[in-house]
């Protein structure tokens, strides 16, 4: 990364940490990096597409935290929830994750950009190792496939994906309620 892309990158985090996405803009992110305006734009199309990259960057190191502080051998509902639990208190005390939850076009931007870069998530990787962990300790029922439990679980993306789309004051329960499903599902 280039001297000037990594300095506006690092401001951009910054102002977005800070002030959120709408109150920051692109010439005090310039201002901040101590370049100006017409460089911010040798290196990213828009506010949007620096706070899309901005936001992934965060999102998986956050979800890295957090994977970190929970114990994977745990009973395996209780690592699901412990770590979705962390997702959202962690992003409710971030500026740049609660945009996801508050602002309907940004959050459509991240998803439509984001969905072939599941499959490469920390998350991801972390529940497919969890995956066969609780198939070797016989802690999932029979017949029951490794693609057909990834499917499950990438079903509460797309759910995420599309949040702001479902009428409810109370998301959080209802993702806990469909994780609460799916577990019962796959676990004896």
């Amino acid at each position: 990364m280039d001297d000037k892309e990594r300095r506006l990158a690092n401001s951009a985090h910054d102002l977005f940490l800070q002030q959120g996405f709408k109150h920051t803009s692109i010439a005090q992110i310039a201002r901040h990096a101590d370049v100006a305006v017409g460089t911010f734009y040798n290196f990213y199309a828009s506010k949007d597409d620096i706070f899309v990259r901005i936001y992934n960057a965060e999102n998986e190191r956050v979800k890295a935290e957090i994977l970190a502080r929970v114990d994977l051998t745990d009973d395996p509902a209780t690592v699901v929830k412990t770590v979705v639990q962390e997702i959202f208190t962690c992003s409710a005390d971030n500026q740049i994750l609660q945009e996801w939850f508050t602002n309907p076009k940004l959050n459509n931007i991240i998803a439509q950009t984001n969905q072939s870069a599941v499959e490469e998530s920390l998350v991801y990787a972390t529940l497919m190792k969890l995956i066969d962990q609780w198939r070797r300790t016989g802690k999932l029922k029979e017949g029951l496939d490794q693609d057909r439990i990834i499917s499950l679980f990438n079903a509460l993306t797309v759910v995420d994906f599309h949040q702001s789309e479902i009428q409810t004051d109370s998301y959080y329960q209802l993702l806990n309620d469909l994780i609460a499903s799916i577990l019962l599902f796959i676990l004896k």
